[in-house]
Order: structure tokens, then C-alpha cells, then sequence
């Protein structure tokens, strides 16, 4: 069974990018375009996200406060922080250290796919604290 990875940004044309590339990476990808929405996703019994790529300016709940409470609800996933403004990366490590990672927009194809095999690569290799 492929990982799962959820996607949430606000922008249709970068979640569709972003959910149609890791789709074809071979990732079961669940896109959502607000945060409220992804956190009821996130948070239905039996869903287990191995990532989620996160746009730290949503809307409503901030893509910050939905990563922290993602990272307190499950202590095995991973997450990109995504955006496009200048962003104090030393909130990462505060947040999670190496459960998360961060991608300035525009990123890469390739910058996605190295991002999210290494958060991946760091869970199989038991570094989940």
C-alpha cells in the first residue's frame, strides 16, 4: 500500500500541481484547500498520513497552528511547510524538529520529491522523536 500524503493549500493551481506530481510519485494523495477541512480529515479514526505538505498562510486556522496540532495528534507524521513569504525556519525546529521540513514557493518538482522521501526515509529509520 503506497504512503498517504495530504495536501493542503488554498491555491487550486499548486494543490493540483503538487497532488498530480506526488500522485505520480506513486503517493495515495488526499488534496484539501482549507485547514479546518484537512484537520476533520486528519483527524477521522483510521486515517494515517505518512506527510502532509502544509501552506503556512491558509485562511481561517494558520498553517502554522494546523501543523503544531498535527504534530501533537500523531506522533509518527511528517510534514513540508510550505510558502511563498520570507519564513523564520528556527519555528520548525521549535515546532518539530525533524518531523517537519520547509519549502520556499516556488519549489521544484525534484525539491518536493527529495523533501518528502527524506521526512519518509526518517520515519522508517525510527527517528520518529
Amino acid at each position: 500500500m503506497p504512503d498517504r500524503i495530504m495536501v493542503v493549500d488554498d491555491d487550486p493551481a499548486l494543490l493540483g500541481f503538487t497532488c498530480k506530481y506526488l500522485s505520480r510519485l506513486g503517493y495515495a494523495v488526499t488534496p484539501q484547500r482549507s485547514s479546518e477541512e484537512a484537520w476533520k480529515q486528519f483527524s477521522e479514526p483510521g486515517t494515517d498520513y505518512a506527510v502532509v505538505v502544509i501552506d503556512v498562510s491558509l485562511p481561517g486556522l494558520s498553517g502554522m497552528d494546523l501543523a503544531r496540532m498535527m504534530l501533537q495528534a500523531d506522533p509518527k507524521v511528517r510534514l513540508v511547510l510550505t510558502s511563498g513569504y520570507p519564513f523564520d525556519t528556527q519555528k520548525l525546529l521549535d515546532a518539530g524538529g525533524d518531523r517537519m521540513a520547509f519549502l520556499h514557493k516556488p519549489f521544484t518538482p525534484a525539491m518536493l520529491t527529495e523533501t518528502v522521501d527524506r521526512l519518509i526515509r526518517s520515519a522508517s529509520e525510527g527517528h520518529a522523536d
